[in-house]
């Protein structure tokens, strides 16, 4: 089930008429970029990686584990998210709504953590973030390729960990192997919708907002 999560087709047909599509990209739960999040995809979220905390206006922060990483490997997402939010440290809040599942491991989806950021005026995905301790990731990895392609592959932490990351129609999904406590392997997976985010922004009227919170550190 850990790589069949992404095996799934995005439901256009759940779009309304007054959201503006954007090109399809990468898919999680069948969730891609023109999916609501309604009712029934909640259901099933909550069906397969448990109850989730619910943040109703949420901040938007494109962070791998540790401030700087994306400076470093991935550039163009770093002027993203300092273009989403005031600083580095402090995140600027939108009408969007964060849903964050802690409890995944119960229902065997091989993903420790798994938060989704949906917009409130289309109701579509902004972002997506995972993490994972599993032996069987490259089996994962294996799945990601079949369906999206060879990624781009960034040694990182001198050579002893590496990035993955797969562009679509401007989208970028990103898998991070870093070294945790005792030298064990994580991974941590991102989705970003950068079309979603575009008009998020704009709707915003603003690419270097005023006020902010602290930054969460999860990631």
């Amino acid at each position: 089930m850990f790589w069949a999560l992404f095996c799934g087709c995005a439901d256009e047909k759940k779009v309304p008429v007054q959201v503006s599509p954007v090109p399809e990209s990468f898919e999680f739960m069948g969730i891609g970029a023109n999916t609501v999040i309604d009712g029934e995809v909640r259901d099933r979220l909550k069906a397969s990686l448990g109850s989730a905390a619910v943040n109703p206006r949420s901040s938007i922060g494109l962070v791998l584990k540790y401030d700087g990483f994306l400076k470093s490997y991935y550039p163009a997402l770093a002027r993203l998210n300092q273009r989403l939010n005031v600083n580095d440290v402090m995140l600027k809040q939108y009408p969007a709504t964060r849903w964050t599942f802690r409890n995944t491991r119960d229902g065997n989806t091989g993903f420790d953590y798994v938060e989704l950021i949906y917009d409130h005026a289309s109701g579509c995905p902004l972002l997506i973030k995972m993490i994972a301790q599993k032996e069987d990731i490259p089996e994962f990895i294996k799945s990601v390729e079949d369906k999206y392609g060879l990624p781009e592959k960034i040694p990182t932490s001198g050579g002893q960990s590496w990035s993955l990351s797969w562009h679509k129609n401007g989208d970028v999904f990103v898998i991070v192997r870093l070294l945790g406590r005792d030298d064990r392997p994580e991974y941590y997976l991102m989705i970003v919708y950068t079309n979603r985010l575009e008009q998020l922004l704009a709707r915003s009227g603003e690419d270097n907002p005023q006020g902010g919170k602290p930054t969460d550190q999860i990631f």
